[in-house]
């Protein structure tokens, strides 16, 4: 019986610092989102061809499950929906603003240094989440808004024809029924629970500089990508103001 509750004290002490440390790195991502916001370095596309050419880069949207102990777990079946809806939605505002676009989707057979940029983009947004429009300022940059992918970007640029690569970031953490309530009770006793919440934005990058001179984040809540009309007023919040007039 001692044995019992002793394990049972070990999983339920292990679940509240899982809680803790998820709710402490989506509270820091989420204040990057608390409200949408642009940032922009140039006013208008640049090109040598009639009309700037943008490369759509693979979306990275993931779905996740927040279990009762803070730890999200990847769910396939919504994370392929959202990213069906969220490729779509994109391809219609594309044509819509009568955009030149290439689109890399999911099947496509990526090189390893398209591979390599999707992912340091994504650590990169998440660092400008942080350090730019969050608490975390880095004495380096204080104000300005100054990141970059890198000049070896250009390989890619080259491989496409494009002048500019947009690429897009979106995270949801659905909450379980069991982490609604047990934020609940955490409530009770005065204990922040997250129990879930969403991370997006997206930025444009200047493929013959590695620049990133456009970047946008989404208010917490903007959207339900499983679904393709909120889908499509995602991608609306997720690229207004994007520069392509």
């Amino acid at each position: 019986m001692f044995l019992q509750i002793l394990q049972l004290s070990v999983i339920v002490t292990a679940q509240v610092r899982a809680a803790r440390l998820f709710s402490l790195c989506l509270v820091v991502f989420l204040v990057g989102c608390a409200t949408s916001g642009t940032s922009v370095q140039i006013d208008k596309l640049e090109t040598s061809a009639e009309k700037p050419r943008i490369l759509i880069m693979t979306p990275d949207v993931k779905y996740f499950l927040l279990t009762v102990g803070g730890v999200p777990q990847p769910h396939a079946e919504w994370t392929e929906a959202a990213r069906t809806n969220f490729a779509e939605s994109l391809q219609d505002y594309t044509h819509e603003h009568q955009i030149t676009a290439i689109s890399l989707n999911q099947n496509d057979q990526l090189s390893d240094s398209e591979i390599s940029y999707q992912k340091l983009y994504s650590a990169v947004g998440l660092s400008i989440l942080n350090h730019h429009y969050g608490a975390l300022k880095l004495p380096t940059k204080k104000r300005a808004f100054d990141w970059s992918l890198g000049p070896g970007i250009n390989v890619v640029g080259n491989k496409y024809g494009a002048d500019y690569a947009l690429f897009s970031y979106y995270r949801d953490y659905q909450a379980s029924g069991g982490r609604v309530a047990f934020s609940i009770i955490a409530a009770l006793a005065g204990v922040a629970v997250a129990a879930g919440g969403e991370i997006g934005f997206a930025s444009l990058v200047d493929l013959r500089t590695g620049d990133i001179v456009w970047f946008n984040k989404v208010s917490s809540g903007v959207g339900e990508l499983r679904e393709k009309e909120n889908a499509r007023l995602t991608v609306d919040s997720l690229l207004k103001n994007l520069p392509v007039k």
